[in-house]
């Protein structure tokens, strides 16, 4: 080639045309595209200007590829500036183009490159481990494991952070959990061509609570699910109730037992005649009353003291009493004050076993009587502390009182603590909501284990079964995510009353709900015109089990309910397209007409991916998605919060009209005073109980 270059110039010098010089190359490829696939034919196309900057079109230009091998030159071409080569291997391929001078003495070689990528798509990503809405409880964190095919060199990233790939494609990486649904996104690049990602949901907790019953059922038990912490306050907070007042407030068990006492009828208990043997002692009571009671409750370690005073007991008398040959009126009235004293063993035998409040002795004096009659004779009779008239009058005040603190105190208190282990006692909700399956909900607790600690409070801890009557659509569960199981109750001595409910026993009844099937719902009829024409099939099926979690570090509810892994399964214009959706909503949960209220936010946040994309996004994007889950959310919503209110084991009042019938109009309402806290798997909630008498 250099002979040949010198002896054209010499027939251009003899033809008086003198060779022109090449001044720039420039080199393009054609067909022009973002990138190429291997096996792909390119051609390369150089053109070199003179210093004028025409074109020369006999110029010769000699071609290289980098790196060696990426490419394969293919024939001539009619211009001998052009190269045509076919792609070998995937990657960055670097066409250079330089001049061939005339003389290579006085003349250097002008070059120009051109750089295409070559890439035969997206890499083939495959996670093997975890699996879209898998439960896991591994406490190092979540593992995910898979392999990566792409002829080029390939990065994974497992939520962002790099991840060791092998010379097989292989790669695992452990990533941080967090209690309740976490977001896996997996993704491989070559540099190239798109990401190809992989992303999904899964749950995680330290452990799991099997919540499968034999008979194939949704059903959880805990021991603990529910615990009421009855402080010493609760029984006597040391402020005295005026039981004359109307209407009457009360706000410790001791000021029910004052308006109890104060509307007693003692008259019952009293024998009439009193005493019957005429013509020398005849003693009618015909009225009396108690007024101005006080009441004190003391806790122990197996019940309570009950110290009682009656700050004014008073009697109408009549009758006669023959003093020597005198005969004497007894017609008058006496008044003084009384004392009693009881101790209350409370006590539950066993978890089937009713609770007991057994009142022991109760010793009943008389502090002071004093009496007004008609006759000064009488008096001055009566005054007698050894006579007749006296202790007969005495014994029969003293057996009245006490036949009625022993028929009423202890019914009151065990109605007021019996309704702790009657109120979850086979309970049943009724869930019919569309375009949900009906799902009947069962709950049932009984008091498992009371303890009283010495003027601190009393503790009645609820065995708590939660199920459904549909069996269950996913066997195959692990159960309730649990954060803890530690048994201890995180109650502080404050307050009077604290309601605790273990956030198992709400995630058991979402657990139930979802296992019945609130989550494979037909999404038809709730599609938007825009798409609706356009699908012919829609399915809402969620692969995770609703839950409530604490807030993490960002967040700012008291609770969160979040539903991850919920697929939106479409069949859109004849072909099958899914897409992934997750949500969490802020929740706060409160005390609402002695029940459980749940209140969830109106607007969700979501997370919308594409699981089998549709073959023309542009007629369904994310933002359709995005309309169709928020036209849903009020539904799931409603249904959510129906399933997580139930009554609550409160103490309540029995028939206190027919013991004391003033107080057929008193009420107890249960007032929440402390916001919700979250301590060790426990929601504690502090509360007044408060009784109020028209």
């Amino acid at each position: 080639m250099k002979r040949v270059i010198p002896i054209l110039a010499l027939l251009a010098l003899a033809c008086d045309a003198p060779p022109r010089v090449p001044a720039s190359i420039i080199v393009n490829v054609s067909p022009a595209r973002l990138w190429y696939h291997t096996g792909q034919a390119v051609q390369l196309d150089a053109t070199v200007l003179d210093d004028v900057d025409a074109d020369i079109a006999d110029a010769a230009v000699e071609w290289t590829v980098e790196p060696a091998g990426a490419a394969t030159m293919g024939s001539p071409l009619a211009d001998p500036r052009d190269a045509s080569y076919t792609l070998n291997r995937e990657g960055l391929v670097t066409f250079t183009g330089c001049t061939v001078p005339m003389d290579p003495e006085i003349q250097v070689p002008l070059c120009d490159s051109v750089r295409i990528r070559v890439d035969d798509g997206s890499p083939t990503l495959e996670v093997e481990t975890p699996t879209p809405g898998q439960e896991l409880d591994d406490a190092e964190g979540i593992v995910v494991r898979g392999s990566v095919a792409d002829l080029s060199m390939v990065n994974v990233y497992i939520n962002g952070t790099p991840a060791v790939v092998d010379e097989m494609g292989r790669f695992e990486g452990t990533i941080g959990a967090q209690f309740g649904v976490n977001h896996v996104v997996v993704s491989a690049t070559d540099g190239l061509t798109d990401t190809a990602e992989v992303e999904m949901d899964v749950v995680w907790a330290p452990e799991f609570t099997p919540a499968l019953g034999d008979d194939g059922t949704p059903f959880l038990s805990l021991d603990d699910g529910l615990s009421l912490w009855l402080g010493q306050g609760f029984f006597d907070d040391g402020v005295e109730i005026d039981t004359a007042a109307r209407p009457a407030t009360t706000h410790d068990l001791a000021d029910v037992l004052a308006l109890a006492i104060a509307s007693l009828d003692v008259n019952s208990f009293i024998p009439d005649p009193v005493f019957d043997s005429p013509p020398s002692f005849t003693l009618r009571v015909t009225g009396a009353s108690i007024t101005e009671p006080h009441v004190e409750i003391d806790l122990t370690d197996d019940g309570a003291d009950l110290f009682i005073r009656l700050g004014r007991v008073s009697a109408q008398t009549s009758g006669v009493l023959m003093v020597d040959t005198t005969s004497l009126p007894l017609t008058g009235t006496v008044s003084g004050s009384a004392v009693a004293f009881a101790h209350l063993t409370i006590r539950k035998a066993d978890e089937t076993s009713p609770l007991e409040v057994e009142l022991g002795d109760l010793v009943v004096g008389l502090e002071s009587l004093e009496g007004e009659f008609v006759s000064n004779e009488t008096a001055a009779v009566f005054r007698l502390a050894e006579g007749l008239f006296r202790t007969t009058l005495e014994t029969a005040l003293v057996d009245a009182l006490e036949g009625t603190l022993s028929e009423s105190v202890p019914g009151i208190l065990r109605d007021a603590l019996g309704a702790i282990d009657t109120a979850l006692s086979m309970r049943a909700i009724e869930l019919m909501s569309e375009p949900f399956p009906p799902v009947r909900i069962e709950i049932d607790g009984r008091i498992r284990e009371l303890r009283s600690t010495f003027r601190r409070d009393l503790v009645a801890t609820l065995r708590t079964e939660v199920g459904t009557t549909t069996p269950t659509t996913h066997p195959e569960s692990m159960g309730v995510p649990r954060l803890t199981t530690i048994r201890p109750l995180p109650f502080v001595n404050e307050g009077s009353l604290q309601l605790g409910v273990r956030l198992a026993l709400l995630n058991g009844l979402l657990h139930s709900l979802w296992a019945s099937g609130l989550l494979d719902v037909d999404a038809s009829t709730i599609l938007p015109d825009s798409v609706s024409g356009l699908v012919s099939e829609a399915r809402i099926v969620g692969r995770i089990q609703p839950l409530l979690r604490p807030p993490r570090a960002d967040e700012t509810d008291a609770l969160v309910l979040s539903v991850g892994q919920l697929e939106l399964q479409l069949t859109f214009m004849g072909e099958p397209v899914t897409f992934g959706v997750s949500l969490d909503a802020g929740v706060d949960i409160d005390l609402t007409s002695n029940q459980i209220a749940v209140n969830v936010a109106e607007t969700p946040r979501l997370r919308i991916w594409t699981i089998v994309p549709p073959s023309n996004p542009r007629l369904l994007t994310p933002d359709t998605v995005e309309a169709l889950l928020l036209d849903f959310w009020p539904s799931l919503r409603d249904s959510v919060v129906g399933g997580l209110a139930f009554e609550l084991p409160i103490p309540a009042l029995g028939d206190l009209g027919g013991i004391a019938p003033d107080l057929a109009g008193l009420t107890l309402t249960l007032d929440q005073d402390e916001a919700l806290r979250y301590r060790r798997g426990v929601l504690v909630m502090g509360a007044q109980l408060t009784g109020t008498l028209p």
